[in-house]
């Protein structure tokens, strides 16, 4: 039986509700103890630190409730009985003390209740939203069971309005989408706002809205929103012609947003628009700030640092949102899934698709107040859906922190005052503190897709010198994620964002907060950040923005120019025709082993090992990575070999409990030689997902390295062939996403003697990640990219060493 925070998968007919009263490592030993498994967001080491989501105001106060289907009515009502035993101070039944201690930790244990149905982070959503005056109506949507069994979603529907309408309310839309692996049955309600205040004081009243039958979840109505900058923009333009582009070049991304300027003189003829959801007569042209950014960065990147046309490619946009002088938001008659849902079926499926031949969504869209906190949200799991049954790959953004970091105890003339590494140092210890509040914005904690986090830095330098008030938290030259970025960690505490890209630089203000300081970014500026077309005066506006969107849009290009670099004359793929799944999963491959932890990460990783102790280091790790996942891309590396190395690429094909054999030759110049080196091994793949399982994730995909024993027999060689080590991210930690990505680095100054022909034999190997939920018919697609990099020239070509023999041979499954 698994204990878990989610209640997402649970059935509620045999779901049972541990509330605890200590912290979770304490709890985790005495389930441990009757073979409870405990599933918070990964195995708990005994001295880690718990999740931030799950804590009070001290650590020691983390004290989640957990959620567990029974086999059975009976078991269910066996542990009832024995809690009952147990509160009623009866001795412990022969074998069963141990039950007895883990009970003692409880303060309580029931079944699932109405009360359920609204999470703590729903509930204060709601609260927030909620007028004053009773009357006034406020929308929320009622997600219910998704069971396969439509008629029952109907009946529920069906009582779902009545109880709604009795209470005063209307139903403002449904949703059903029923497709095998994902369904979703949800209502857009609207009732006063006295009937939710009534509902969160009393979640069980016989007649309230969480006492509904067949009722999953309460929540906030869902608004998708993207917020550009707001800064006037500059009808000059930029006084330069640019590169047209080529009207023969297919489709290849989709841009879900808002509406863009597809007229504006340096998108025309790279976007297309297909207003599948009626929404384009609702959005002014002056208010079409954010997609027309998107499109100008993804098409040309900045404009000024760049501006060349994206290759062999063009871009379909699906307006989603609806323009308005603050920003981009959801229709408020609808529901964003069903939505989101319309417009992939739209781009990707039927008789005449809108766009067949795209392999990558852009996806720069927030949900407002969806911070996630453990529980993967409805559009989540459509996203991780999509991207495994139609080998889409979505790059998501992770979103912007629009609350001010606080820097406690300290006033603007001290903090300015003080050096710059004693501001980085205060910065950190803020976000640290912080970080529960500072989360992945829905729907970024999805598994399958790309997200992407923002670095604080420009393409080009600022225009003006930096104005009074406004305070230096970085070093020049230095890319440090942006203060404003949404951090990680992902569901099960998988590694998110997945990388950190180039998202303008962004200016910070000193505000004074009593005896603490606020710092905040600056968004009305057009002083620094990214050049991008924008809606104004004429078709050649343009500004400067800056944000996760912008790093988004960035990395979409850089997928966009590998896909074709993959196929172009001396590509490896050259002449060939590659399907929309291999695109997806070869270029997020590439993207993932092109980034990497730099100086500013390092120095945050050794800053953390010395603050939590040495034995802590993998807890340091997930530190950096909440910031950096995989660490900040480089887009050179993405589309070419390094310098001092080449990237090989592969793809193949498994089933649960298969393994593939590749052979990376190894160039002979190379053996014992004394040359620093460097190797990055990375494999993507779609999982299956299903909600009803715990660990939700199906397929997990690793690699390994194979030698030889004495007697000739193969054995694990964890040094790759050539005397490596473990690099920056832990091996524990690359086990948890759809992305597994190694990092190694020289064990040993001299490489290891070998023969002609030598290689490293590697196995990629697929496993049932979830216990039981993995069919063995299910083909599990994926991507494989080696790099080998040496750390300094040598007097031999190694270069050309590399790129003449390293080729990835597929040999017959093993």
């Amino acid at each position: 039986m698994i204990l878990r925070q989610d209640p997402s998968g649970v059935a509620p007919e045999r779901a049972l509700v541990f509330e605890t009263i200590v912290p979770i490592t304490n709890f985790k030993k005495a389930a441990d103890s009757i073979h409870l498994e405990v599933l918070i967001e990964s195995d708990l080491d005994a001295d880690y630190e718990v999740r931030e989501d799950l804590v009070d105001d001290y650590i020691e106060n983390a004290s989640p409730t957990l959620y567990a289907t029974m086999p059975s009515s009976q078991h269910l009502e066996d542990i009832l009985k024995l809690w009952r035993g147990y509160q009623n101070n009866e001795n412990a039944p022969r074998g069963l003390a141990p039950w007895y201690n883990m009970f003692s930790m409880l303060s309580d244990l029931r079944i699932w209740s109405p009360k359920d149905r609204l999470t703590e982070n729903a509930e204060l959503e709601l609260i927030a939203r909620l007028p004053d005056d009773d009357e006034d109506v406020v929308r929320l949507e009622l997600e219910i069971w998704p069971t396969a069994n439509a008629n029952q979603r109907t009946r529920w529907q069906r009582d779902t309005r009545a109880r709604v309408e009795s209470l005063g309310g209307r139903v403002i839309s449904t949703s059903s989408v029923d497709e095998p692996g994902f369904i979703y049955e949800a209502a857009l309600v609207e009732v006063p706002a006295g009937t939710i205040r009534s509902m969160i004081m009393d979640p069980n009243a016989p007649d309230g809205l969480a006492t509904i039958e067949g009722l999953q979840f309460v929540l906030p109505q869902t608004i998708a929103q993207s917020l550009p900058d707001l800064s006037p923009p500059e009808a000059d333009g930029l006084e330069r012609a640019f590169n047209d582009f080529d009207q023969e070049a297919p489709i290849r991304a989709v841009l879900l947003d808002g509406t863009p300027i597809a007229g504006h003189s340096s998108l025309d003829g790279g976007v297309v628009i297909e207003d599948v959801h009626d929404l384009v007569r609702l959005s002014q042209v002056q208010n079409r700030r954010h997609a027309t950014s998107m499109c100008s960065l993804i098409l040309r990147g900045d404009l000024v640092a760049d501006g060349t046309p994206l290759n062999d490619s063009r871009l379909l946009s699906i307006p989603v949102l609806i323009d308005n002088e603050g920003g981009a938001t959801s229709p408020d008659d609808r529901l964003f899934v069903d939505i989101v849902h319309i417009a992939l079926t739209r781009a990707f499926l039927g008789e005449e698709p809108l766009a067949p031949d795209a392999f990558l969504v852009n996806f720069s869209i927030g949900i407002k107040g969806a911070e996630f906190s453990g529980r993967v949200s409805s559009l989540a799991r459509l996203l991780d859906w999509w991207a495994d049954q139609h080998g889409v790959l979505f790059l998501v953004s992770a979103g912007n922190v629009q609350e001010d970091l606080v820097i406690p105890n300290i006033s603007s003339p001290a903090f300015e005052d003080t050096t710059l590494d004693d501001r980085i140092t205060m910065v950190t210890d803020a976000q640290r503190l912080a970080r529960h509040r500072r989360t992945l914005m829905a729907p970024s904690e999805a598994i399958n897709v790309l997200t992407v986090g923002a670095t604080s830095y420009d393409l080009v330098g600022p225009r003006s010198p930096q104005p009074v008030g406004e305070i230096t938290i970085q070093a020049e030259g230095h890319i440090h994620p942006a203060i404003t970025s949404a951090v990680g960690l992902g569901f099960l505490r998988s590694i998110k964002p997945d990388l950190i890209h180039t998202g303008g630089q962004h200016d910070v203000r000193m505000l004074p907060a009593g005896s603490n300081l606020r710092l905040r970014v600056v968004n009305r500026t057009q002083r620094t950040g990214l050049n991008v077309a924008t809606a104004g005066v004429g078709a050649t506006s343009t500004y400067r923005s800056r944000g996760t969107s912008c790093s988004n849009a960035l990395t979409s290009r850089a997928h966009l120019n590998s896909a074709a670099a993959l196929t172009e004359v001396g590509g490896p793929f050259e002449g060939q025709e590659l399907g929309r799944r291999d695109l997806a999963l070869l270029t997020k491959a590439l993207a993932i082993n092109a980034a990497q932890w730099n100086d500013p990460a390092q120095a945050k990783f050794e800053n953390e090992r010395q603050r939590l102790g040495q034995a802590k280091h993998i807890q340091a790790r997930e530190e950096i990575c909440r910031y950096y996942g995989h660490g900040v891309l480089n887009e050179q590396i993405m589309l070419e070999a390094p310098d001092l190395g080449a990237t090989l690429v592969g793809t193949g094909t498994l089933k649960k409990d298969q393994a593939m054999g590749f052979e990376v030759p190894l160039p002979t110049v190379l053996a014992g030689e004394r040359i620093g080196r460097f190797m990055r091994v990375t494999v993507t793949w779609f999982s299956p997902v299903l909600t009803t399982r715990a660990r939700y994730r199906l397929a997990a995909l690793d690699v390994v390295a194979m030698g030889e024993d004495l007697l000739g027999d193969p054995i694990k060689d964890d040094g790759w062939g050539l005397d490596m080590k473990a690099k920056d991210i832990d091996a524990n930690m690359i086990k948890r996403g759809s992305v597994w990505s190694r990092r190694l680095k020289h064990k040993g100054p001299v490489i290891p003697n070998y023969g002609a022909n030598a290689v490293i034999p590697i196995r990629v190997q697929c496993r049932d990640a979830s216990g039981g939920g993995l069919s063995r018919d299910d083909d599990i697609r994926f991507a494989l990219t080696v790099t080998i990099e040496l750390e300094n020239e040598t007097l031999f070509d190694i270069q050309a060493e590399i790129q003449n023999q390293l080729r990835v041979r597929a040999r017959a499954g093993e």
